[in-house]
């Protein structure tokens, strides 16, 4: 390869082949090497200026001669195509011309460079091929529903990294601009942050880009546009509305989509104004119809209202003669009260002399009363100044006599001081002859080593004490075990000779295990709430022994040792000690839920003895209720029968009848159970015959064997011999126990004795030492007592001054005391002269007051009148008032109420007072109570008007509706008249592309419009007819099953059938679907459609001719739709494919197993050499 294609290599994520003039071109990139923990790819993108690959061989040296593949992968199957609608190369406004991406689902880094035509994506399963698709939709602005997958946009960023980014670059409209478009988007793997997207470098909403995508007509949402993997069944199960709705979207003017739209919007609201137009006539008929009837009825009714407005308006009226009586009594009042009023004032310049005396009597004696009031608190201020000052000579008094008390107990302090001095002389003398004498020297350390040697010894002989006493409880411990032996072995003997023993013992033998847990039931009952019922072996009895052995077939082992609890707590307390604490196994619990009487026998006795049957088992079983409640529950020995004697051959026939009622008994032969299929019918019934065993435990022989007692005995012989050499054992140790005790005692004494001595010496030089401390306190104690003897003198002086200034204030006290008694004698003389004034004063003005009591008692009784008359005013005033503004009030009624004002008029005329105006309101009622007024009443009325205040209201809207409909059909009319001959054109331009592609594949079909009266009901049809012919002449175009080619059909003369997922196959349909995808071709307005794996489904002949219809429409001339960009998206890539100018193939390969240098991987290369293998095979 030359330098200058070498240079043109870029790191893709996806080998690009492009194939040109027939030829597959080289591929002149290399692809990414993949590690075992991560896949990395690489696109080769083709130098489209090599048309063919001519110097690529194994080595890397150049070889024209041999071709890269066979002929027939170098051409198409015509050979012929028409001219590209513009140069080859250029891309339409629109289309994508580069695809970058980075941590993008499986791609750490990858770019694609579609070509402006047709682009095939092939790859295996897995590889990364949808991911492009992926990219596209979310790239350009869309959300991810519409792909079918994933919900949120973050989850498209690569497993590890923090954010994804999609670049894709469009190409532009050369008149109006000169560089292509660049739409940059960023996704963040925190679902909280959204979406960053940027237009050519500026950051733009997502609103914003999809406005601007559609202004190229790109229409990811639409799925004849863009149908991803994930959405291939969608589209393939789209209804004919809906896909009549995606066809103009993708291939009508949008004016197209608006007028379908306003259609069915206009054809909604029209079905709905009829619905309530229909509505608004049925109740408008109903209304009018109900108001003729009441119509007389009615009119009796407004009669009668006349009167009851009068009664009303009478009774409105009432303030105003009212207000004229309350206003002739308001002035008489006023009347009254002036002349009251005169009155009183003429009484009162009558005793104005005599009263003014008793006034100044009066004011003189209050003037008395406060001077005497004065003086009395005069007088308690010198008592209280007198006493102050007794209890000041009190107080210094007692300080007195604490001074002596002080300095008598100050002399007796001095005088014991003085005492002990010759004693602590003594005291001293003593201590420094003591210090002159010290004590021998003592060594006591070989005292210490001596106590610790004995020390040693007794814990030695403790040692021993020890285990003599342990070695002493074991073998009295062994002892009582023994005597423990002694007397279980005893008791069982004896018990061996009682029933309740011999049953326990056959528990015992039957299982060890239920023997403890029994025992350990019989020692702990007080642990459980009710009762804990033995197992049958010990808790039951059987009446008759001869027939021990039929029961304990019918119990079986399983139940006769089980244990029964009367309640679940119980029964969970004795489960968890069982099975917990004493970690037994075998055992079987049982809780007992229902009573004996609940289990009934199915027949009478009577009937199973003309069976020949002489019981049932429950009749043999003697036991507590609960136990034998939980055997009828678990072995139904209530309904089991037994017999005593072999029954005859009738006696079989009777019970083995379909309506017996006995289906297991038990006979001395053995055991018999019935087994009935009742819907196989009566000869449907097996019999089940088990032999008896002997009986073990319900019998009266001894279940102990024969040498049971002497086994005892000897248990017994053996635990006596061995407990006698245990007490022997013990004897001898309780002797060298006496022995090391005393030996114990001896040198604790010989201890004690050595630690005394050693005491004694210890506090004979611990006194010594202590000698130079106690001179030292007794030299404190001789100083302190000389200086308390004189320190006690000088306190004493001080006590006798303090004495001496005490006595002073006492005298200047009394002498104060005396002159505060002189005052308080003047102030109680002045105080009693006072009070005689003023009683003097109280009797002057009780003789006046005795000559004015006739003259105050008249002009009290004329204030009396006067306040009531002025009372009688005042109630009169407002009681005019209020009548006044109730008067004013009903006038404001007289302009809304002319017949109000025609009765006041009436009134102001004839000039009724109240008691007028209460006989015309009488007479008018006795006349309204004889008018009948008819059921209903002033509900009837009422509703009558509202009734037709509806119907105008009705009339009004019934019009209104019928205008609005004919303007809304006259809409509806204008629109369909535009709309409908553009959609039949459209879908004939599409129906007739359709047909050519099924005539391409020797097929017919064609696309019609669905019309109907609701335009939401109009839909796209699609009919087909799939012609087969037999094999022996050519290939089927469709293989429908692995059977296909033992087929052989003609349907040529079968008409068109709709398209639908019952009629056609999976193949047939996906055919149809892509064939409807290229009709709409050459009407669409899209730059680009992305088509992902539509091949599913089909077989590979089917898929070879898509392909080639395929082709033949995308690289085509503009005629056909050609030039328009498409990515075709497939798993696989079949030989014998169609090629044409401007196609390019995307080959995507990753894996684990890919070279770490993506140099060494070259397509070109072993593509020739899988031509040069398959020529030397040739």
């Amino acid at each position: 390869m030359s330098q200058s294609s070498a240079a043109r290599r870029r790191r893709r994520s996806v080998e690009s082949l492009t194939l040109e003039d027939g030829s597959l071109g080289e591929a002149d990139e290399e692809l990414y090497a993949s590690t075992p923990k991560q896949k990395r790819r690489r696109v080769e993108e083709e130098d489209e200026g090599e048309p063919e690959i001519s110097d690529i061989s194994e080595d890397g040296a150049g070889s024209p001669e041999i071709p890269l593949l066979p002929d027939s992968y170098r051409r198409s199957p015509k050979g012929k195509g028409k001219a590209p609608a513009r140069p080859a190369g250029v891309h339409q406004p629109g289309s994508i011309v580069r695809v970058r991406l980075h941590d993008f689902v499986t791609y750490s880094n990858a770019e694609f460079n579609p070509g402006p035509n047709l682009n095939m994506v092939i790859g295996p399963n897995g590889t990364g091929k949808s991911t492009l698709v992926c990219a596209i939709c979310l790239g350009l602005g869309w959300k991810p529903d519409n792909l079918g997958r994933a919900k949120s946009i973050a989850e498209f960023v690569k497993h590890g990294a923090k954010q994804a980014e999609i670049e894709i670059e469009l190409a532009a409209e050369p008149e109006k601009r000169a560089s292509n478009i660049i739409v940059h988007t960023r996704i963040w793997v925190d679902p909280k942050k959204k979406a960053e997207y940027h237009v050519d470098g500026k950051k733009t909403t997502q609103q914003a880009l999809v406005k601007l995508m559609r202004s190229f007509s790109i229409q990811v949402d639409n799925l004849c546009q863009f149908l991803p993997q994930d959405r291939v069944v969608e589209f393939a199960g789209l209804s004919p509305v809906k896909l009549l709705t995606e066809t103009l979207q993708a291939a009508a003017p949008p004016q197209m989509s608006e007028w379908h739209e306003e259609l069915k919007t206009m054809r909604k609201e029209q079905k709905s104004r009829l619905d309530d137009q229909q509505s608004n006539l049925n109740i408008l008929a109903s209304a009018e119809k109900r108001q003729s009837d009441q119509h007389e009825h009615v009119e009796r009714l407004r009669e009668r209202m006349v009167l009851q407005e009068r009664v009303a308006a009478l009774n409105k009226l009432k303030p105003f003669p009212q207000y004229r009586q309350a206003q002739r009594q308001f002035h008489d009042a006023k009347t009254r009260h002036k002349e009251a009023e005169k009155d009183l004032r003429q009484l009162q310049r009558q005793a104005e002399p005599n009263l003014k005396a008793e006034k100044d009597k009066e004011a003189y004696m209050k003037r008395l009363d406060v001077i005497v009031d004065k003086r009395g608190k005069l007088v308690g201020r010198g008592e209280q100044n007198a006493s102050r000052i007794a209890t000041g000579i009190g107080a210094k008094e007692l300080t007195m006599k604490d001074c002596e008390n002080e300095l008598k107990s100050e002399r007796k302090v001095a005088e014991a001081a003085r005492n002990g001095l010759p004693k602590l002389n003594d005291d001293k003398a003593k201590l420094e002859r003591a210090m002159q004498s010290p004590p021998e020297d003592v060594d006591f350390a070989a005292y210490n080593e001596r106590t610790r040697e004995k020390t040693r010894e007794i814990r030695a002989i403790d040692d021993r004490i020890q285990e003599i006493s342990q070695e002493k409880g074991s073998l009295g411990q062994r002892i009582r075990q023994r005597e423990q032996i002694i007397e279980r072995a005893e008791s069982e003997k004896a018990s061996l000779n009682t029933q309740a023993g011999q049953q326990s013992n056959k528990l015992r033998l039957a299982s060890h295990n239920s023997h403890v847990a029994w025992e350990w039931i019989q020692r702990n009952g007080n642990r459980f709430q009710g009762e804990i019922y033995g197992p049958p072996i010990v808790s039951c009895s059987v009446n008759d022994p001869h027939n021990a052995a039929a029961v304990e077939a019918i119990l079986g082992m399983g139940e006769m040792s089980a244990f029964t609890a009367t309640s679940k707590e119980d029964y969970q307390t004795l489960s968890n000690a069982l099975y917990g604490d004493l970690k037994l196994d075998g055992i079987n619990l049982r809780q007992s839920s229902q009573p004996l009487a609940a289990f009934k026998p199915p027949t009478s006795p009577e009937h199973i003895n003309s069976l020949g049957l002489d019981g049932w088992i429950l009749d043999l079983i003697e036991g507590p209720e609960p136990v034998l409640a939980l055997l009828c529950d678990n072995r139904s020995i209530h309904a089991t029968a037994f017999a005593t004697r072999t029954l005859d051959s009738a006696a079989m026939d009777a019970l083995k009848a379909a309506n017996s009622p006995v289906t297991s008994w038990v006979t001395p032969e053995g055991m018999c159970r019935i087994t009935r299929r009742r819907e196989y019918g009566d000869k449907a019934t097996s019999v089940q015959n088990t032999s008896l065993k002997p009986a073990k435990f319900f019998t009266d022989a001894p279940a102990a064997a024969a040498n049971e007692d002497a086994e005892l005995d000897e248990r017994v012989t053996d635990a006596k011999r061995a407990t006698e050499e245990y007490i022997e054992q013990k004897s001898r140790l309780s002797d060298e126990y006496g022995q090391k005790a005393a030996q114990k005692s001896e040198l604790e004494a010989s201890k004690k004795a050595i630690e005394e001595e050693k005491a004694r010496k210890q506090r004979t030089v611990a006194e010594f030492n202590a000698l130079p401390t106690k001179l030292q306190g007794v030299q404190t104690k001789i100083d302190e007592a000389t200086a308390k003897i004189e320190g006690n003198a000088r306190k004493r002086r001080v006590i006798v001054e303090l004495g001496d200034r005490l006595t002073l204030e006492k005298g200047q006290l009394t002498i104060d005391y005396a002159n505060a008694v002189n005052m308080l004698r003047d102030l109680i003389v002045s105080h009693v002269e006072a009070q005689i004034w003023s009683i003097e004063a109280k009797s002057d003005l009780d003789k006046l007051k005795a000559r004015t009591v006739e003259e105050k008692q008249r002009l009290q009784e004329r204030q009396i009148e006067v306040a009531y008359l002025l009372d009688i005013k005042s109630q009169a005033r407002a009681i005019g008032e209020q009548l006044k503004e109730a008067c004013r009030q009903v006038g404001f009624l007289f302009d809304e109420d002319p017949e109000l004002e025609k009765c006041h008029a009436e009134i102001e005329e004839k000039g009724w007072d109240p008691a007028q105006l209460e006989i015309e309101l009488e007479s008018v009622t006795a006349r309204l109570d004889m008018t009948d007024a008819g059921p209903g009443g002033q509900h009837t009325l009422r509703e009558y008007e509202e009734r037709a205040k509806k119907i105008e209201l009705l009339i009004k809207k019934r019009d209104s509706v019928q205008s609005d409909l004919e303007e809304l059909e006259g809409k509806i009319v204008a629109i369909r008249g535009q709309w409908e001959p553009r959609l039949d054109e459209l879908v004939a331009e599409i129906s007739e592309a359709f047909a050519e592609n099924f005539g391409r594949i020797q097929c017919v079909g064609e696309v019609g419009v669905h019309k109907d009266e609701d335009f939401e009901m109009w839909a796209i049809q699609i009919r087909v007819k799939f012609r087969y012919v037999s094999l022996s002449h050519s290939p089927p175009l469709l293989h429908r099953s692995r059977f296909a080619d033992r087929v052989s059909a003609n349907r040529d003369n079968e008409p068109l059938s709709l398209l639908d997922a019952h009629r056609q196959s999976g193949g047939e349909r996906a055919v149809s679907t892509i064939f409807y995808l290229m009709a709409l071709q050459r009407l669409t307005r899209a730059p680009f459609r992305v088509v992902d794996e539509i091949n599913q489904g089909m077989d590979p002949r089917n898929e070879r001719l898509v392909h080639s219809r395929m082709v033949e429409i995308a690289c085509g001339n503009g005629n056909e739709g050609g030039g328009s960009q498409y990515f075709l998206i497939t798993p696989k890539l079949l030989p014998g494919l169609e090629y044409r100018e401007g196609m390019k193939v995307l080959c995507i390969a990753s894996g684990e197993f890919m070279p770490s240098d993506y140099s060494r991987l070259d397509f070109g290369r072993l593509a020739r050499r899988a031509v040069e293998v398959r020529g030397g095979a040739a």
